[in-house]
């Protein structure tokens, strides 16, 4: 192993570049974008969050990454801060590594922090491992899944055009949101989006954000446009969307979110709506895309399989008290 210490320094947005080609280096598979990267550390965090990012760098690669934050403690019913220590996989250590999770653990408990968060990939056995070791216990998972649109393009299409006409006949319209005319459409989609939320399953609870950091968070996406923004009316309402986050850059489509209101759950609409956003993926070139839901999210868990969705990669929540 190369022997050098790491040298920790306070990272910038400047970083995104390097700390992407990190992750990339990770996972090859599914390569980081740094544009969607620096769109997380911007937009795609709440502006009230407290974080701090840390990087170590050698020839102008980074080697080594690390990032934590929590929500201010009065919104939350519990301190959770989370933490996400990377090193480069030619210069990873089980003291590097652990250097890390000290250095997060740290800032956490001088911000006052009681439950340290952490997430990541079960094919990470040696970092999951070395977490164990250190008390964190898994608390949640979800389920990534893979579709392999080749293979299944005949049938995602005829799945496509069958929940259409089911649609139709409900009186439920399909469409991208840059076809709606509807003046106060992103104020009925903000208000079902954030409903839609609070049912996902979570042990960190999620907090509704203001309509502009929602705004922010989805429509400044480099990977989102409203070409390819579904959504389902039925009357005056938008009772559904779906959106595959394309990255513009690297790396694989992924189903970013599909919601429905409550109203219509149980009618076939998130089935038509992912059904469109694959067939537009299709049409696009895409070959693959990914999803990433909760363990315990049984209605889309059984919709992905029936499209033919296989699980690939479980992303692990692991949580540990500070106080030991």
């Amino acid at each position: 192993m190369d022997d050098f210490d790491l040298e920790l320094r306070a990272g910038t947005l400047d970083d995104a570049e390097i700390v992407a080609d990190l992750e990339a280096a990770r996972n090859p598979e599914d390569p980081r974008d740094p544009m969607m990267l620096r769109h997380w550390w911007t937009a795609g965090r709440p502006p009230d969050e407290v974080h701090m990012e840390l990087v170590a760098e050698r020839e102008g690669a980074a080697v080594a990454f690390l990032g934590a934050g929590h929500d201010p403690w009065d919104t939350i019913p519990k301190r959770f801060g989370w933490l996400r220590p990377l090193v480069h996989p030619k210069h990873w250590s089980l003291t590097r590594f652990g250097q890390l999770i000290d250095a997060g653990e740290s800032w956490l408990r001088e911000e006052q922090g009681a439950i340290a968060v952490a997430r990541l990939r079960e094919s990470f056995r040696d970092e999951l491992r070395i977490f164990e070791d250190r008390g964190y216990r898994e608390v949640r998972r979800s389920k990534v899944s893979e579709l392999d649109l080749v293979a299944g393009r005949e049938h995602l299409l005829a799945s496509a055009g069958r929940s259409r006409e089911q649609m139709k006949k409900q009186g439920v319209r399909l469409m991208t949101l840059d076809q709606d005319d509807d003046p106060d459409r992103m104020r009925k989609l903000y208000e079902l989006s954030k409903a839609a939320e609070q049912d996902i399953p979570t042990t960190v609870p999620l907090r509704p954000p203001p309509y502009d950091e929602w705004h922010r968070f989805w429509f400044e996406n480099p990977g989102i446009r409203p070409d390819r923004y579904w959504i389902a009316r039925k009357g005056d309402e938008i009772v559904g969307l779906s959106v595959i986050g394309f990255p513009p850059k690297r790396g694989l489509p992924w189903t970013f979110f599909t919601a429905t209101s409550r109203s219509v759950r149980g009618q076939g609409v998130a089935r038509a709506l992912k059904c469109e956003t694959v067939a537009q993926a299709i049409s696009l070139g895409a070959q693959r895309i990914r999803t990433n839901n909760d363990g315990a999210n049984a209605p889309i868990l059984h919709l992905n399989t029936e499209m033919g969705y296989r699980p690939i990669d479980p992303v692990i929540e692991l949580h540990r008290e500070l106080g030991t």
